[in-house]
């Protein structure tokens, strides 16, 4: 047993499958499925339930309680590194851009989660639009960005599409649609509050058949929803930005969505890489 059997034991467990691990990972999957022999025949016991046909790779309950232990060798292991250096020494700092209409909660939970990852490192954070972020790792000024991305590349992850959706007051008509799913016909005349930070291109509104009876703009989303919940109109907005004041309905045919992963600077260490997409994708968890 050594310490990269379990950053891929622990890898595999949080993203529940083998394919996902190796992504975050940046190596092979048959790497990652030899670690996971090799650790279990260290431990004489299966760790993970084999089920044919499935997808997802499932901890069996000895597996999970393992898992508890790894993480606090892995822990154990940082603190002891960190306890050696000497009390003068600054921390490397870790400069982190976040896509300005990601969740609040979403991101607060990924800044803890890295802090508690990797606490030898100072996690900085710094929120921007889609083109501030790029230009900023242009420059030089973050070394990683959980943003919008495009397709994979040796300096892009994306980790999962979000569809955007109609958010309504609670007390609009179509809060309580069967289904919880409308039309675009079903909206198409509502005042709309128009997001100055939504990353959709321009027109795309228009063209999904809105009527662009503009009821608001703002460029803050918090308000944005405000102005929704109150019945001053409809926002069109990512589904994770819905707060309790307002209903997120899915618009079957408006086929609209971006997709959010990690982006980052050549020369960023595989463990940056790897703390923030692990962190990213366990932000609910």
């Amino acid at each position: 047993m050594n310490l990269r059997h379990l950053r891929f034991f622990i890898a595999v467990v949080e993203c529940r499958g083998v394919s996902s691990a190796a992504t975050r990972l940046r190596v092979s999957q048959p790497a990652v499925s030899a670690a996971l022999r090799s650790l279990e025949d260290d431990l004489g016991l299966e760790l993970f339930e084999r089920r044919g046909g499935s997808r997802r790779t499932i901890p069996t309950f000895r597996g999970l309680r393992f898992y508890e232990h790894a993480s606090e060798i892995l822990g154990r292991y940082e603190e002891a590194k960190r306890s050696l250096r000497a009390p003068d020494e600054k921390l490397p700092v870790v400069r982190v851009g976040v896509l300005r209409t990601l969740a609040a909660t979403d991101v607060a939970a990924v800044h803890a989660s890295l802090t508690r990852r990797l606490p030898q490192m100072r996690w900085s954070l710094r929120d921007g639009s889609e083109h501030e972020i790029l230009g900023w790792m242009n420059q030089g000024r973050i070394d990683i960005a959980w943003t919008l991305v495009e397709d994979t590349s040796e300096t892009m992850s994306p980790l999962w599409r979000e569809p955007y959706v109609v958010m309504v007051s609670r007390q609009h008509r179509l809060a309580g649609t069967s289904g919880g799913r409308v039309q675009v016909a079903d909206i198409a005349q509502e005042p709309l509050v128009l997001r100055g930070t939504c990353e959709l291109k321009h027109g795309a509104l228009k063209a999904a058949g809105l009527s662009m009876k503009i009821a608001a703009r703002t460029a803050r989303d918090d308000l944005a929803l405000q102005l929704v919940a109150k019945g001053i109109g409809i926002a069109v907005a990512p589904r994770s930005l819905a707060t309790m004041g307002v209903v997120a309905l899915p618009v079957a045919d408006l086929g609209l969505s971006r997709q959010i992963g990690v982006r980052w600077r050549q020369g960023t260490p595989d463990a940056t890489i790897e703390a923030v997409s692990a962190a990213v994708e366990s932000r609910d968890s």
